[in-house]
């Protein structure tokens, strides 16, 4: 409950429409290990994504939603059909989220059925953890 009432806190700070990429990949990061994600394609997309955040400067500030690092790696995971399996996860969460948080009730009800966005914070948790 913790964490959900610290999410809801800061959307409530929030226009709507910015709800998702705001929270998109702190709620993504959640379910990260529940994906059992195949090592070589993780890595695979990882090594593409870090070479475009590398190349447009300090990766470390060049990997967030709407970088190309983020999509290009969003568009890989993509196409490795992590789709799915990502949508069935958030909507697993939603399951968890308390009634005290709408906020993040709707959010990762956006997150389950909008992929682009989903895969695009997935991307950016795998990034992430690949600097790591």
């Amino acid at each position: 409950m913790h964490d959900f009432a610290a999410i809801e806190k800061a959307l409530t700070e929030l226009p709507e429409t910015e709800w998702a990429t705001a929270a998109g990949a702190v709620l993504v990061a959640r379910i990260f290990d529940e994906l059992a994600m195949d090592e070589d394609e993780l890595n695979a997309a990882a090594r593409r994504g870090l070479l475009l955040a590398a190349a447009a400067g300090n990766p470390a500030e060049s990997i967030s939603l709407g970088s190309r690092a983020a999509l290009e790696t969003a568009a890989d995971l993509g196409l490795d059909g992590f789709g799915e399996p990502l949508a069935a996860a958030l909507i697993k969460l939603a399951a968890q989220v308390p009634v005290e948080c709408p906020c993040v009730a709707a959010t990762v009800a956006e997150l389950a059925g909008e992929s682009r966005v989903a895969l695009e914070a997935l991307a950016v948790v795998v990034l992430h953890n690949a600097l790591d």
